[in-house]
């Protein structure tokens, strides 16, 4: 009885869906049958919202590159856009070119230590003594250079005279000997102590005349030097028979052996010869000196080549 209700419901129902179909449809004509549409939907935003700033940025700050970048920019409708020149409002900064920097000052050169300018010129002295003696050694400690150099050789003293010309040549042969003999001795002196040689003006020295270190260094350096070097004469005598020599010419036996021209007293042969020994060693000390002064070639030593540049 129930099932037979809901039955006549349900076509009561159908019944009425059908007459509000043709109520809406007039004509009579037939309805598509409704089917489900199981597509994915999508959903479409379309807006003309558009975004404009006027922000600007400006900073002083300059970066300079050599690298360009050049693109072509086009709208949304493919329409090519023309570079902005100007913005309408806009007030343009002017370009002011920014001046080159300076170039920095080279810094000033420190100026020498006195001392240490001082310490090379007393050095560029001492080189210039030593180098001197060393090349005059060279030629005073051959042999013959006394004994056969006329202009350098050793002669009897004055005031001596003898009759006997035999006996005068072998004093003066044995006076060169002498001095030939003593002179490396000598000349090793006279270089150990101007390896030491002190000057309290070495810039005086350097811008002296041309023999003007040989000079100083003498002057200073005699009163104990003598001595020393007479010593070593002495000692190079000894070898030489010097003393005999010379006494075989004093014999007063009057004749043809030799005689004293007048009563004075005897000379000292010995100190006769370092005479003449130490005068022979100055004059090629003093030439050696001048040529290392005036030759830019005979400066041996960076000392000497600073101070005569």
């Amino acid at each position: 009885m129930l099932l037979r209700l809901n039955l006549m419901n349900l076509r009561t129902a159908f019944a009425l869906v059908g007459c509000l179909v043709m109520a809406a449809h007039p004509t009579g004509a037939q309805t598509p049958v409704s089917t489900l549409d199981t597509k994915p939907a999508f959903m479409q935003v379309v807006t003309n919202f558009v975004y404009r700033t006027n922000a600007i940025v400006v900073t002083n700050y300059v970066v300079t590159t050599n690298a360009v970048a050049v693109t072509n920019y086009y709208n949304a409708q493919g329409v090519f856009l023309q570079p902005v020149t100007s913005i309408p409002g806009l007030v343009p900064i002017p370009q002011t070119p920014v001046p080159a920097a300076a170039p920095a000052p080279a810094p000033a050169p420190a100026a020498p230590d006195p001392a240490v300018v001082k310490a090379g010129q007393l050095q560029a002295v001492r080189d210039l003594l030593i180098q001197g003696l060393a090349t005059s050694s060279n030629q005073l400690a051959l042999a013959g250079s006394f004994t056969t150099n006329v202009q350098q050789q050793i002669q009897i003293p004055q005031g001596l005279t003898s009759f006997d010309r035999r006996k005068s040549q072998s004093l003066i042969t044995a006076m060169n000997l002498t001095a030939e003999k003593a002179a490396p001795s000598v000349i090793a002196l006279l270089a150990k102590t101007a390896g030491q040689f002190q000057t309290d003006d070495p810039a005086a020295v350097i811008k002296g005349n041309a023999d003007a270190a040989t000079r100083g260094f003498l002057t200073s350096q005699r009163p104990a030097l003598d001595p020393q070097i007479f010593l070593l004469v002495q000692q190079a005598a000894a070898d030489t028979r010097l003393r005999e020599t010379y006494n075989s010419v004093m014999l007063k036996g009057g004749g043809l052996l030799g005689a004293v021209l007048g009563s004075g007293p005897a000379v000292d042969i010995e100190a006769h010869v370092t005479q003449g020994l130490l005068q022979a060693i100055v004059n090629h000390w003093a030439v050696q000196e001048k040529t290392i002064r005036t030759d830019a070639a005979a400066r041996k030593t960076p000392a000497l080549q600073q101070a005569f540049k």
